[in-house]
């Protein structure tokens, strides 16, 4: 998490993705770095900190109430990565504490039929009733501290003085899927390439791996080794044009991904000089439509291109468009 308070402008860094072409005012998202930031000095993981986060009700609720556990705040304990709060028209915000958090997001936002993405979702500590999602009847679940017990691992803690206060773990990503998907609920940890190796992290990692199992909800555990770098980067420079953006109605969607499936292999500036013309609207609105198509499948191309405008841009069949995202696929680093 990145020291910064909601209520005031954010100091703008370099973004660690290449800009489209007339890339769109950055009104999405707001990136900064926590390193060295002397608001954050003197922030630390207290016992009394997390119980006014649970006091608060943080890692609790839906849709626009929800309120992620870990927060981009001046309050909050800073990360060792680079911050990000993100619109996605989903009528709030988004806090994520890292740039790999980011992509993952921004790969999820591309998946057909979901209705809400939590961020830093926390795990329940105590045994007790869960309703899952859609209206479906209350099941008794353990907790994290029980699964922990069952699976022969200690239970995180956090300790000053005489206070002890068990951790609250988190999950990166938790998306809900719309009714008649093949599953309701699909959750998500982000970790960096090789970034698991040590026995604690992989005690921590399982005991969150079987809360979600127990639960009936899917787990994938996704590094950069899951997916090609290239697409992260061209899906976070699309996603500016996608993400806070307006709805472009879909005729004009379908009227670019067919003028753009009609042509012989053009370059990305070819494209985005043509499309206004081609479907009757201003740059922006082109450039809209073009993303917009992307993610909604209609356009499937190759997302490993350079966003630069002698870029090739090329189709792929379905499958393959599916493919390059992570998520969609269901890989997971998790081996065991």
């Amino acid at each position: 998490m990145n020291a910064r308070n909601l209520a005031a402008p954010l100091k703008r860094v370099n973004s660690p993705f290449p800009k489209t072409v007339n890339a769109p005012s950055e009104h999405w998202m707001r990136s900064s770095v926590r390193k060295g930031d002397p608001m954050r000095k003197g922030q630390r993981f207290t016992p009394k900190r997390l119980q006014k986060w649970i006091k608060q009700g943080r890692g609790t609720g839906s849709g626009e109430h929800y309120q992620p556990w870990h927060q981009v705040t001046r309050a909050d304990p800073g990360s060792r990565g680079r911050s990000h709060i993100v619109n996605s028209g989903l009528s709030r915000l988004h806090h994520f504490l890292s740039d790999l958090e980011l992509v993952q997001f921004t790969f999820a936002t591309m998946l057909p039929g979901v209705v809400d993405l939590q961020e830093q979702f926390s795990l329940s500590l105590d045994d007790g009733f869960d309703a899952g999602c859609g209206g479906q009847a209350l099941l008794f679940q353990p907790g994290a501290q029980t699964i922990a017990r069952e699976l022969g691992f200690a239970y995180p803690t956090l300790r000053k003085d005489d206070e002890v206060q068990p951790w609250i773990m988190t999950t990166d990503l938790l998306l809900t899927f719309a009714a008649g998907s093949a599953d309701r609920r699909l959750a998500v940890s982000v970790k960096p390439k090789g970034g698991f190796g040590r026995r604690r992290q992989q005690e921590l990692l399982a005991i969150e791996r079987d809360y979600w199992l127990r639960r009936g909800v899917p787990w994938l555990l996704v590094t950069p080794a899951q997916y090609d770098i290239a697409v992260g980067r061209a899906i976070c420079s699309g996603a500016a044009w996608v993400l806070g953006m307006p709805h472009v109605d879909q005729r004009l969607v379908e009227a670019c991904a067919t003028y753009v499936a009609d042509r012989r292999r053009p370059t990305f500036g070819q494209l985005m000089t043509e499309l206004p013309t081609a479907i009757d609207a201003d740059m922006t609105l082109a450039q809209c439509a073009f993303w917009q198509a992307v993610w909604r499948g209609l356009l499937p191309i190759d997302l490993s291109f350079s966003t630069r405008p002698a870029a090739a841009v090329q189709l792929l069949d379905r499958a393959a468009y599916w493919d390059q995202n992570p998520i969609a696929a269901r890989r997971s680093a998790w081996t065991a």
